[in-house]
Order: C-alpha cells, then structure tokens, then sequence
C-alpha cells in the first residue's frame, strides 16, 4: 500500500499535525464536520438525539458537554480521556486509519465506533451505537448478560491496552466487554469483533473462569491468528483468544490456555507487541523498568526480562509497536513529550536490546504540550494506550497519535 500523498512531505524525526483548522506542512484545513473527533460526537447529532436543544447546540459550540441517555456522567471526552486507546486499521480507506470506541465505567455509555482517514484527514463517526435506549438502558442497573446492548454492540470498557485489530478479517479486536456500567462496574470475559468491511458486531464465547479486569493488555499475532492478553494486577491472568470459527450458540473462535501471575503486583497498565520476525511478544514492564519476553509458541515458559543498553525510564500508559521497515519496535509515552524511541534485538532470541532516539534534535512540535494547549477539556496527559499506532506502508513507516476529541491527529515518520 502506498503511502498518502501529503506524507511525502514529512521529514524523518519530526512530528505534525495533519488535521484540524491549521495543519502542517502547508496542508489545507480539515473540512468542517470532519476536522476534531469530537464532530463524530451522536450526542450532538439531532437525529440520534432528539433532546438536544438550542441550549445543548450552544453548549456543544462552548465546548461543554452535550447530554443524552448514553452521555454518562463525563460525556464524549471520555472516548479519549477514560483509560482508551485505539488501533490502526490498514483497511479502512485507502491509506488506512485509525478506529477508537470506548467509554467505560460511569464515564461514557455510547458504543458509536469513529475513524480517522489517513488519507483525506478526516473523522468519521462509523457506527452510532445504541442510541435508542431510554435513560434506564444504560449505566447502573442496566445488566446485559452478554455484554451486549439490544442492537447488539457491546457496552464500552475502559479499552486501556485491550484493543488490537486483525489485518486479514478487517475487525476491531477488543478483549473484554462490561455486564453493567455505572460506578460499580462489572467486568465480563467476552471478546468483541467490530468488522469494518460490514459494520457489523459479534462477539466470542464467554470464558469459564479468567478475570479480565482493569489495566490490562493484548497484541495480535498474525501468525497463529491469537490475540494474546493479560489482565491487570487485580486478576493477572495471560491467555489467548483465537477469533476463527462459529459456534452452536452463535458465537465465534476460542479461548486459549490460560495462565495466572506472568507479572505478580506489576501487571497493570503495560503495552505489548508481536515481533512477527522473531516470532516473540515482548512487554513494557513498567514496574521493573525493564522490557521482557514472552514466547507465544510456548505460552506457558516464564517471562524473561531482555538485558537492554540506553533504555530510558519506562511509564505506565505507554505504547509498544512493531515497524516492518526497521525490523525492531517502537515505544513511545506521553510522559516523554516528543520523544519515540527505537528498540533494536541482538539476536533473534532478543537476549539483548538497545534503545535509540528516532525524534530529531531540532523537532519544533511537542505533541502532548501542543494537544495540552488546544483541548477544552479535563485530561489524561500522561495516557498514550494504542493511541500511538504503526502505520506501514511501501515506502516508509509513520507514527501516527491520537491525543484529545479536539486536537489534531499528528504523525511522525519513523522509516
């Protein structure tokens, strides 16, 4: 796949912004209605929502919150801002784009799912959710068995690192569903698929005793077509979901082994990755500052912590990325402003890594402090997630972050 045509103009190193009122290099503005992620919002949109009036329009051009059944107790900027990341997927137009949904506890009910185009620069709202549902059809005491609503996309989680996306069946990949939001929220081992060729959702079979709880995290393995995850610290569970195959109850694919305690006390809030080269899934332990190992042929070996030379202090929050064209990963963390690191194997065992700045010297463009600067609302400064995706293409690699429901998309090419 070719790269667009604007990202020629980027230098290696350097991030922009390619989207909103006032993109770089010399693009031109994002048309109005397509420009922020917060354009998509259902909540703002009169046909979806039909309380919403004159004073809810004013409102909503105030940058304040615009209320609906599904709004919850924050509204929309909790699609970013409450524990949520995203995927890139290569699929969707013609350069791809990056998909977000999420919401979670008693911030945000809405499982309306948005994409970005890489390649015209826009947002997109993708698919409404459930936007039918009287004010009782969401939040506390609003239980649905399979995690699903009545037109049956899941209730949102805080998606933290539980979301990946699957490149041959063209689906948003999520780990986990909820039973019931509100403040006491009640997590379910139920996978979703959203497939972004149909628009459509279903879900995988419920697993019989894992505890997919806060914090966790996942990584799609091509290879043997497993979405690999562990839970966070209050269950640390490691385990598989193969999503291939119908089952009786209409349902689909299959839960792996499970494993408990690969990360005891230090599980929660980590990143990912599968070096498909290597054929090895290696982790962000933030805890111990450390990158570690896990072998997906042999799920059940221990985890081994990678001896790494010019690593630099390692964030909860983070994202981990594999780049086709430097054959190594790519870690990146809003707590490091600019800063996107390369991390290179020794060996094809990774015994041994070593980490190297990809950012330029000169880049005049802090993303976190830009984004920080725009956004009307409360947010996660140091949240990353899989907000931070690879994007491949022919002829080079970009980085491409997501920060606020109003701030631009920014990329950087990496390769």
């Amino acid at each position: 796949m070719d790269a667009p045509e604007w990202a020629h103009r980027l230098k290696p190193g350097y991030w922009y912004s390619i989207s909103g009122d006032r993109p770089d290099p010399g693009l031109s503005p994002t048309p109005p209605g397509s420009r922020y992620l917060e354009d998509g919002d259902p909540a703002s949109d009169l046909g979806l929502n039909p309380n919403h009036s004159l004073s809810s329009r004013i409102r909503h051009r105030l940058g304040r919150t615009v209320k609906a059944p599904w709004s919850g107790r924050c509204g929309f900027y909790s699609i970013t801002e409450a524990w949520n990341g995203a995927v890139y997927a290569s699929h969707y137009g013609e350069a791809g784009g990056m998909v977000i949904y999420g919401g979670g506890h008693n911030d945000y009910f809405g499982s309306d799912v948005h994409a970005f185009d890489l390649a015209q620069r826009q947002w997109q709202r993708i698919s409404d959710g459930y936007v039918t549902g009287a004010i009782e059809q969401y939040g506390a005491g609003a239980v649905y068995p399979e995690g699903e609503y009545p037109d049956g996309s899941p209730l949102p989680p805080h998606t933290y690192g539980y979301v990946q996306y699957d490149e041959a069946g063209n689906d948003l990949l999520i780990f986990k569903s909820q039973l019931e939001l509100g403040e006491d929220v009640k997590p379910l081992s139920i996978p979703h698929l959203f497939n972004l060729s149909s628009g459509t959702w279903r879900r995988g079979p419920l697993h019989p005793s894992a505890y997919l709880g806060a914090g966790g995290w996942t990584a799609w393995d091509e290879k043997r077509r497993v979405l690999w995850g562990n839970s966070g610290d209050a269950s640390n569970y490691f385990l598989g979901f193969a999503p291939d195959g119908e089952n009786p109850d209409g349902s689909c694919g299959h839960w792996c082994q499970c494993f408990p305690g690969k990360l005891p006390g230090t599980a929660d809030h980590s990143a990912m990755a599968y070096d498909p080269v290597a054929d090895r899934l290696l982790v962000i332990a933030h805890v111990a500052d450390a990158l570690a190992l896990l072998v997906p042929g042999d799920p059940g070996k221990p985890l081994e912590f990678v001896a790494s030379a010019g690593q630099p202090r390692l964030s909860a929050y983070a994202a981990l990325e594999y780049s086709p064209r430097l054959d190594s990963l790519i870690y990146y963390s809003a707590c490091d402003g600019d800063k996107v690191w390369r991390v290179q194997r020794h060996s094809m065992d990774w015994s041994r890594a070593t980490w190297s700045h990809l950012t330029e010297p000169g880049n005049p463009l802090d993303p976190v402090q830009n984004a920080l600067e725009l956004s009307r609302h409360p947010v996660h400064k140091g949240h990353t997630f899989g907000r931070f995706r690879l994007a491949g293409f022919k002829d080079m690699d970009l980085a491409v972050l997501v920060r606020h429901v109003d701030t631009p998309v920014y990329v950087m090419r990496v390769a």
